[in-house]
């Protein structure tokens, strides 16, 4: 098909006219079909653009030239000739006639990206959509803006996230509606569509699909009903649709085969394929014979993403034969062809079903390695994408991954490996953080202004070290240059990282699609938020089970324990006891205790009225083997190190009961910590420096030099008044003179201050401390601080923010550790402002001069729960306050 010449030089006419006259020129004119004039018409009746004439010295010969090559390049890329297409889109940037409305560029920039993502050539995809929207904008070429943003929202589907996709999707549905561009639109829908699938959504995405297939058939748009009918087959099948499935998958194939559109053939046969194999008796022959063809296809035109989908469907026709040797070695040869092209869903799947392959075989310990490839590669993508968001939701998307991982480990009682996939879990953006501010104090030169332009140039390191990271897997994996292979070396396993080079471009595509955006200044706190800031900072992922083991302190209890990823009824812990013996085990939790934790996490009226006899069915989180040794009478204080994962986090640990009358926080010294990692960061550091040493000779109990301390105790407060500090011989306080001294001390002040304010949860901010009327510490102040080493804060939710515990935690208690705090006394909570707190907090002040700070808040919760009448009293006297670091 060529361009009508007549309705090309219309269309000229139109475009060098102005007002009326240009829309007189289109009188009863219908939408064209073909994308280079069709885009023309839509942008000549677009009350946005520019005003006309455009391009007046333009002649029709010329004009009909231009025309002719962008619809080639167009029915080249149908074609699958996506070489030819290039070469003719790459020869129309040379063409541009215009200045100032740059609609050949834009149009030659959206073929070019087609192209790559055609190959999955995503990089240039990226920079060719992202180099167009830009124009676009510019040049007001609101059909331009659509075409990019429906290209853009596909490729974020594949490399970014389903959420950041359907903002793409959403954007370009808005653009169609507002120009009133029907087959975009429908593109726009369909890509919703896949969005809603991917974000497990099964029966919206099928609305959505319908709507998108009846708009293409309308249209009379093949590939684009070709393409919703092969979504619909597919998401009909998730759901056990199989006949309607079948229906839609022959619609799809008859649409495809009419366009000639090879890619779209080979979905469908994999889908028809599926429907065969997963039949009821399952069809393997048939299914080999179409999924072979599909081989064939994606070989013969270059479709590397399908020929890998091709050779994973091969794979599992010989697992339902019960041919697990040749499964082994199929799913091993797909899982390096999507390593090629770094499909990280299809890693997966081929990780997941090698791995069960090798179980089926016996091999339980390569079974456990695979799993363990298969976190590392969701790991790496984690940590490439820098918003929060992404990051959260990769977790989410592929937890099945960690949950298998978690079990093979369990399985197998591997306790480097259960940490390890924990860890992924409890996230890894204040280790980065750690790590961040590790670097300044060895040494690296220190950024010269603090908070968020300290944290700027934390995050240019940050990006320093991923590069860093990269080559030294890079140069762990692949031989030095002349380097010869041993005689009868074998080939390196297939479930090794993909080389450095994918991983960079995956890199540099993330950064293309807005996912990064390290400009020289952050952007404001109001627009970026501190998760998102601090995402920049994820801590790329390694093989250390081993190190954060034998970095745990010795002679205490330590429990790393989270709720299964996929069913989160199920606990999965990893007891380590003071003998140095690790287990690791799972339990299934009466129904009781999901309801609490679900109290716990959101805070409310709910759980400020919870009391120690509702707390009884979370004694159901510690193993009970753990429960028999700490309820065991012993002649020392027994010391227990927490690294609660996700919402298991806001649990009040202190009240959770060991025995029917006893609970964690008399029975044992207990400190809580964010990960292993984190914990690891801070014994690097070192223990610190306290008074116990220094006692007065003859008298026990008293220092020779009392502490020095800043204080500050907010007017707002009406019961911690920390009268006792001034007559206490232990301490010597300074306090604040106001609540700004008091804000600027907390960031730069002595080694020990003690703060009693109202903690406030507040939506955007996340959390901050009310030192006095108008005078906040929030989360981002202490970024580039120097909190004090020991650091006591008698409020509300210092250490947690409700309903945010499903990744690290970040609150004024871990960030202060993060920045230079080697203990924190905080809260997961509301702590009472009350004649009962008072004088529990006062005991634990008085002894955090002698004591570490879990030893201290050990000491005043046996003192306070011997008190008459204290054990039936609300938890919130006491139970939320908690000591936050490790044992050194």
């Amino acid at each position: 098909m060529s361009i009508d010449a007549a309705v090309a030089a219309r269309l000229l006419a139109a475009w060098q006219a102005a007002g009326a006259e240009r829309l007189a020129a289109l009188d009863g004119m219908p939408v064209p079909g073909l994308i280079p004039l069709r885009c023309r018409f839509q942008q000549l009746r677009d009350p946005e653009a520019p005003d006309g004439p455009w391009d007046a010295g333009l002649d029709e010969a010329t004009w009909l030239e231009i025309l002719n090559r962008e619809d080639a390049g167009d029915q080249a890329i149908t074609g699958n000739d996506h070489r030819h297409a290039a070469a003719l889109f790459t020869e129309l940037l040379a063409v541009e006639p215009s200045a100032t409305h740059r609609v050949v560029t834009v149009n030659a920039r959206i073929g070019l990206g087609d192209a790559g993502l055609a190959v999955a050539d995503t990089e240039s995809a990226a920079r060719e959509y992202e180099a167009a929207l830009s124009l676009a904008r510019t040049d007001r070429y609101r059909f331009g803006q659509l075409r990019a943003l429906t290209g853009l929202g596909y490729l974020t589907l594949m490399q970014h996230s389903a959420g950041a996709a359907l903002a793409r999707f959403r954007e370009a549905a808005a653009i169609a509606a507002a120009i009133g561009d029907r087959g975009y639109a429908a593109s726009a829908v369909l890509g919703a569509a896949e969005c809603r699938e991917r974000l497990g959504d099964l029966d919206d995405a099928v609305r959505l699909g319908t709507e998108a297939y009846a708009d293409f058939a309308g249209m009379r748009s093949a590939v684009g009903a070709g393409t919703a009918a092969q979504r619909l087959g597919a998401v009909l099948h998730r759901l056990g649709r199989r006949r309607e499935a079948r229906e839609w998958y022959e619609r799809a194939r008859a649409e495809f085969t009419a366009a000639g559109n090879p890619m779209g053939i080979t979905n469908v046969l994999s889908g028809l394929g599926d429907l065969l194999l997963d039949g009821d008796p399952p069809d393997p022959d048939a299914a080999e014979r179409v999924y072979r063809e599909g081989l064939e296809v994606a070989t013969d035109v270059g479709l590397r993403l399908s020929r890998a989908h091709a050779l994973q469907d091969l794979a599992r026709v010989a697992l339902v034969r019960g041919d697990l040797t040749a499964a082994q070695e199929r799913f091993r040869v797909s899982l390096a062809a999507y390593q090629e092209v770094d499909d990280l869903l299809g890693m997966s799947n081929a990780h997941d079903k090698l791995a069960r392959v090798l179980a089926r075989l016996g091999l339980e310990q390569d079974a456990l390695r695979v799993r363990m490839d298969a976190i590392r590669a969701v790991e790496e993508y984690r940590a490439t994408h820098r918003d929060e968001r992404s990051q959260r939701e990769y977790r989410d998307r592929f937890r099945t991954a960690y949950a298998r991982a978690l079990d093979a480990a369990t399985g197998l009682g591997a306790a480097g490996s259960f940490c390890v996939a924990a860890e992924g879990l409890a996230g890894r953006r204040l280790a980065g953080l750690f790590a961040a501010y590790a670097q300044v104090a060895a040494g690296a030169p220190a950024p010269q202004a603090g908070g968020l332009a300290f944290l700027q140039e934390l995050l240019v390191r940050a990006d320093q070290r991923l590069v860093e990271d990269r080559r030294a897997r890079q140069s762990a994996t692949q031989p030095a240059p002349g380097a010869q292979p041993a005689p009868g070396a074998q080939p390196p396993p297939a479930t090794q990282p993909p080389p450095a080079t994918s991983a960079a471009r995956r890199e540099r595509v993330i950064r293309l699609l807005g996912a990064v955006g390290i400009t020289g200044t952050l952007a404001p706190q109001a627009e970026a938020s501190l998760d998102d800031l601090l995402a920049t900072l994820y801590l790329p992922p390694a093989d250390e089970g081993g190190e954060l083991l034998a970095a745990l302190p010795a002679g205490c209890h330590v429990l790393q324990v989270l709720l299964d990823p996929v069913d989160e009824s199920l606990l999965r812990w990893l007891w380590r006891d003071p003998d140095g013996r690790a287990t690791v085990g799972a339990c299934e939790l009466p129904g009781s205790v999901a309801g609490l934790i679900a109290v716990c996490r959101e805070g409310g009226a709910e759980r400020a009225g919870l009391r120690m006899r509702d707390l009884a069915p979370l004694a159901a989180l510690l193993p009970p083997g753990m429960r028999a040794e700490l309820a065991r009478p012993g002649p020392t204080v027994r010391k227990v190190l927490l690294v609660p994962v996700g919402d298991l986090w806001l649990v009040p640990w202190a009240g959770v009961p060991v025995t029917a009358d006893q609970v964690l926080g008399e029975l044992a010294a207990v400190a809580v910590c964010p990960s292993l990692t984190v914990q690891r960061q801070l014994r690097l550091r070192g223990a610190p420096v306290r008074g116990t040493a220094q006692e007065q000779p003859g008298q026990p109990g008293q220092l020779r030099q009392p502490w020095q301390a800043d204080v500050w105790r907010s007017p707002l407060v009406g019961r911690h008044l920390l009268e006792e500090l001034a007559s206490d011989p232990n301490w010597a306080v300074t306090p604040a003179p106001d609540a700004a001294a008091a804000r600027e001390r907390l960031r730069n002040g002595r080694d020990v201050m003690v703060v009693a304010g109202h903690g406030r949860p507040s939506r955007g901010l996340e959390h901050y401390l009310e030192l006095d009327h108008g005078e906040w510490l929030l989360l981002a102040d202490l970024i580039g601080a120097r909190p004090p080493v020991h650091l006591a804060l008698i409020a509300c939710w210092g250490g947690a923010v409700p309903g945010g515990g499903t990744t690290d935690p970040l609150s004024i208690a871990t960030l202060a550790l993060a920045a230079r705090s080697a203990e924190v006394l905080a809260t997961v909570g509301e702590l009472a402002d009350s004649d009962l707190a008072a004088p529990y907090v006062a005991r634990v002040l008085a002894s955090l001069p002698l004591l570490p700070l879990p030893e201290a808040l050990h000491e005043a919760t046996r003192w306070f729960l011997a008190q008459r009448g204290t054990r039936s009293e609300l938890i919130h006297h006491w139970a939320p306050l908690t000591a936050f670091g490790t044992f050194y």
